[in-house]
């Protein structure tokens, strides 16, 4: 639980995880009880219980990580940084990412799906979309034990519980600190939104078309295109999603290699 200690210590500096929030209709706290053996549901009620703190902003998506990143063993260690956080005071987890593990995923995500969403009161990501995001991570030959996902903005503006609100700098700030803490082997950012977060002077467009790793800072990353919601759908410039998935992902296998 060291390195998990000093990602919860993290994450209370900037306040975006109020315990209080995480009620049991939390996604988080659902999971934690159908699953709770699993060894995120202990390490992620680790993380939450160091959060003592009041709700001063809207609170953000929390990471996921698979069994092995934070462990001794041997393995090419994969940070993926997503879009922007959009979650409510007690926020969920980025992907539905707890069930990308290999012990539980798509497939036994689909069969409590009824029964997790009935317990949340709520809807939430949908079976088809953590496949999707599943088959992409093995197409890439990420192995999901050697995982961490976390959202690129996280922080919001004091007293904001607007969307997209967001303080840009100490998003920066907590993103840069926490690709420190992770050390992994390569970063893939999602989208433009996390690559304008760490440097808005990069060209998105040029960035995943070019085909090559980029560094920020002390970090290797490798820009690809954003493979849910709108993004294969969307309108695109240049050489379009498809071809930029492609180029990405031929990127992304050569860096395993």
């Amino acid at each position: 639980m060291k390195e998990i200690n000093k990602l919860a210590n993290l994450f209370a500096e900037y306040r975006i995880y109020p315990r209080e929030k995480y009620d049991n209709h939390s996604a988080i706290s659902v999971f934690q009880n159908i699953y709770a053996d699993n060894y995120y549901s202990e390490a992620s009620r680790f993380l939450i219980d160091k959060q003592k703190y009041n709700p001063k902003q809207r609170g953000a998506d929390l990471p996921w990580w698979g069994k092995k990143y934070f462990s001794t063993k041997k393995g090419y260690r994969v940070m993926v940084v997503s879009q922007d956080s959009l979650a409510e005071d007690a926020g969920s987890v980025v992907f539905a990412g707890q069930f990308l593990s290999e012990d539980i995923g798509p497939d036994r995500y689909s069969d409590i799906y009824k029964e997790y969403t009935k317990r949340m009161g709520t809807k939430y990501f949908s079976p088809n979309k953590l496949k999707k995001i599943f088959e992409q991570f093995k197409g890439w030959n990420i192995d999901s034990d050697f995982l961490y996902l976390t959202d690129a903005s996280k922080v919001y503006k004091n007293n904001s519980w607007k969307d997209r609100d967001f303080d840009k700098e100490r998003s920066k700030s907590l993103l840069n600190a926490e690709m420190d803490l992770c050390g992994p082997d390569a970063i893939i950012l999602l989208g433009a939104q996390p690559l304008l977060l760490l440097d808005k002077k990069i060209n998105y467009s040029s960035s995943v078309e070019a085909g090559k790793l980029i560094t920020i800072g002390k970090n290797k990353c490798i820009v690809a295109p954003f493979f849910i919601g709108n993004g294969p759908s969307g309108n695109r410039w240049g050489l379009g999603f498809k071809k930029r998935l492609e180029i990405a992902t031929k990127l992304i296998k050569q860096c395993h290699t």
